[in-house]
């Protein structure tokens, strides 16, 4: 960049500053009656905590191409070992900073060099749904740290610092002096970031690798060193923004069931990331402060800070579709659609008509029929609620498998879709009076009308980004939505349980029973989908759009149809939702709720709709056996890392390759050639040989076989050559 590009660039940056600061001014006056530029200065506190958090998720964007969603977990690290330091163990502030920010800057190291490495040619896709796990992960670790230090009687409160004494009146607001510091580091910070990245060899070469890593290492340049580098960056700017604000505001705690995402932080810092176009580390400072200052003014003329969530969702549309073209070039390989969404084969035709395959699927389907059906009557009301609650997320992952599985759309926010579906639902049963199953077509309806909004915008946006987007929408129906504040004419104060065809459903059994019917007509109706043109234009359409458009599919209308049966089925649950527990509850629609589906459909396998309700099943049995925060810990955090680790295609994957394996077996003892379970060649003392389909017709010593299969060689020995095979 030459000397004039800077400089322009600088009095852009700069005349932005002062443009957000003279609307903020304006829009004081206009809500207060007078502008207090006192509130101006207060937001910049919270902005400069923003910037450091923003421009750890560039620089961690800009070298590895994911957005990080574990980033403010990072910073939780850091601030909880932070507190338990200073508050619990008397540690001095000096020596208590700099360990904190090491432990936030060594988490990053450390999952970079576990987990990301581990997915480093892999669709980023893939990846952004690991640091989703790592995020849980490193929350489950920052509630666990007041225990490991021994403050097993943990107290949130405002640790003490040497700057906390100094105090500053400035109507409405009071200045303190720990946020002098913040701001003063945060300069600092950002300071010397600009110096490394333009004076050292490594930062240049950081830049390098940014801009082209395939160039950069045909010049010898080590773009994993530099990766591991720039995570531990990206970290310590999150640990050092959370540490420098815990004295302002406080700690309040980590917890272990968590979601670990901290999705009001990351989405700030997602906002201002977007506006920057991913890649500009000022811009995304600027975007930061003017953040800040929409919220602080907002706060002030209104004493509410809601409607920040709806203006950052519809600050990321605006962005994302101005910069589409910019955006969706540099990343053109990571819109790529799921690498792990493998769909499961049927049962080969050459085995289906045997009576011992037969027969084994009646009674694994018997033995599970009965399961499903008796478990009602081996459990207590209490149980049998949290067992149909399962079956209501069953639907929602349902939705899920139609949209991201064979659609290639990914969506965080899949539960807000159901929280719409229990608004309108629960408000047209529960306000209006009408009958329940009009209710219930009228919420889904509902559903899938916002969710062809949503899918307008992917039209423009997709990808990483569109996760972005329904991850901001999730957020905004939490927040606003599900509000009596905002719409408490709307949500119905309490939805009863319906009488359908004179059965009453106010017990659990009963309504468990209820919404298993619901599950299975979502699920026959979902397979059916599948299994017509519809089905086959979504799946080519995920595989490659362009190819399909050449064929004649029309892109847009496939599409926005899938939003809208994702949706209906996600609001269909939603309402029932709201009947089993008898209101709308803001509580139950929250954003990690969202992301939490989304890691059950990922860990059953996104592939097939059977492999996608094994991650239910896996939550509930978790939820079963383990009790409380660590049950929802494993069943997230650790069975989604675990599962994209060792089975990519998820526990349906793993499930149907034990099935093939036992169909493999049978083969073989029938001497049935089954293309899809057995090479067509086979290795017979170093030859390739054709597939053994009958038996010799000499008596002839038998010959061992040796047979190759996908993974590794098997050697079938005189188990095989002993039924006198012809090679």
């Amino acid at each position: 960049m030459t000397t004039l590009a800077r400089a322009r660039s600088s009095l852009l940056y700069t005349a932005g500053l002062v443009g957000i600061f003279v609307v903020g001014a304006v829009a004081l006056r206009a809500g207060t009656g007078h502008s207090d530029l006192s509130v101006l200065a207060y937001s910049c506190v919270f902005g400069c905590a923003n910037a450091l958090f923003a421009v750890g998720l560039v620089l961690i964007y800009r070298a590895s191409r994911v957005i990080n969603f574990a980033h403010a977990s990072f910073g939780l690290i850091g601030a909880a070992l932070f507190y338990e330091m200073v508050s619990y163990l008397s540690f001095p502030y000096w020596a208590a900073l700099p360990i904190a920010l090491v432990a936030s800057a060594v988490a990053g190291t450390v999952v970079e060099f576990l987990f990301i490495r581990r997915f480093f040619g892999s669709a980023r896709l893939i990846v952004l749904v690991v640091t989703i796990g790592i995020g849980q992960l490193l929350a489950a670790l920052a509630g666990a740290v007041p225990g490991l230090v021994g403050d097993h009687n943990f107290q949130p409160g405002q640790p003490r610092t040497p700057f906390s004494h100094l105090r500053w009146q400035a109507f409405p607001v009071v200045f303190t002096g720990d946020q002098v510091f913040l701001v003063l580091v945060t300069v600092a910070a950002l300071g010397g970031m600009i110096a490394f990245f333009r004076l050292s060899r490594r930062g240049i070469a950081v830049r390098g690798a940014a801009e082209n890593a395939d160039r950069a290492s045909l010049l010898g340049i080590n773009t994993r060193t530099l990766s591991t580098l720039v995570w531990t960056l990206g970290a310590g700017l999150s640990g050092l923004a959370a540490i420098l604000v815990v004295p302002i505001v406080g700690y309040q705690g980590g917890s272990v069931g968590s979601s670990g995402l901290g999705t009001e932080q990351l989405l700030i810092g997602l906002a201002a990331a977007v506006v920057a176009g991913m890649d500009n580390l000022p811009m995304a400072v600027v975007a930061s402060l003017g953040i800040a200052v929409f919220q602080e003014v907002v706060f002030f003329d209104f004493s509410q800070s809601a409607i920040v969530d709806v203006a950052l969702l519809g600050l990321i549309l605006v962005a994302l579709l101005l910069r589409r073209r910019r955006l969706m070039r540099v990343d053109e390989g990571a819109v790529s659609s799921w690498a792990a969404t493998e769909e499961v084969r049927p049962i080969p035709p050459e085995l289906a008509h045997l009576p011992t395959v037969r027969s084994g699927v009646r009674r694994l389907t018997g033995l599970l029929g009965v399961v499903i059906v008796g478990i009602p009557f081996v459990l207590s009301p209490s149980q049998t609620s949290l067992a149909t609650s399962f079956l209501i997320d069953g639907m929602v992952i349902v939705s899920l498998v139609v949209l991201t599985g064979w659609g290639g759309q990914v969506s965080l926010g899949q539960w807000a879709l159901a929280a719409v579906g229990a608004v309108f639902g629960g408000a047209l049963y529960g306000r209006a009076g009408l009958p329940f199953l009009v209710a219930l077509l009228l919420g889904s309806l509902s559903g899938a009308a916002v969710a062809v909004v949503l899918g307008f915008a992917s039209l423009r946006v997709r990808g990483l980004y569109l996760a972005v987007t329904t991850l901001a929408f999730a957020v905004a129906m939490a927040t606003v939505g599900v509000n009596r504040t905002y719409f408490g004419n709307l949500i119905a104060p309490s939805v009863n349980r319906p009488s359908l065809f004179s059965i009453k459903t106010t017990d659990e059994r009963v309504f468990y029973y209820l919404c298993l019917a619901a599950l299975i007509g979502v699920w026959y109706a979902a397979i059916g989908l599948r299994r017509t043109r519809t089905g086959r234009v979504l799946i080519a359409m995920r595989e490659n759009e362009r190819t399909a458009q050449a064929l004649g599919v029309n892109l847009v209308r496939t599409r926005l149809a899938t939003f809208a049966l994702s949706g209906f089925i996600a609001a269909f649950a939603g309402v029932l939702l709201a009947v089993q527990e008898h209101q709308v509850s803001p509580d139950a629609f929250g954003p990690d709720q969202s992301v939490n589906i989304f890691l059950a459909a990922v860990i059953g396998g996104l592939g097939s709709i059977q492999g996608a309700l094994l991650g239910a099943l896996y939550f509930a049995v978790v939820s079963f056996v383990l009790h409380g925060a660590v049950a929802q810990l494993l069943a997230s955090a650790v069975g989604v890392l675990l599962v994209l680790l060792f089975f990519p295609g998820g526990l349906g994957a793993l499930a149907y390759a034990a099935r093939d394996a036992v169909l493999r077996r049978v083969a073989i003892r029938r001497r049935i050639w089954v293309p899809s379970l057995l090479p067509d060649r086979l290795l017979v003392e170093g030859r390739g040989e054709r597939a053994p389909v009958a038996p010799r017709p000499d008596d002839g010593e038998p010959v061992p076989v040796h047979y190759r299969l996908p993974s590794r060689i098997r050697v079938a020995g005189g188990s095989q050559a002993g039924r006198r095979w012809t090679f």
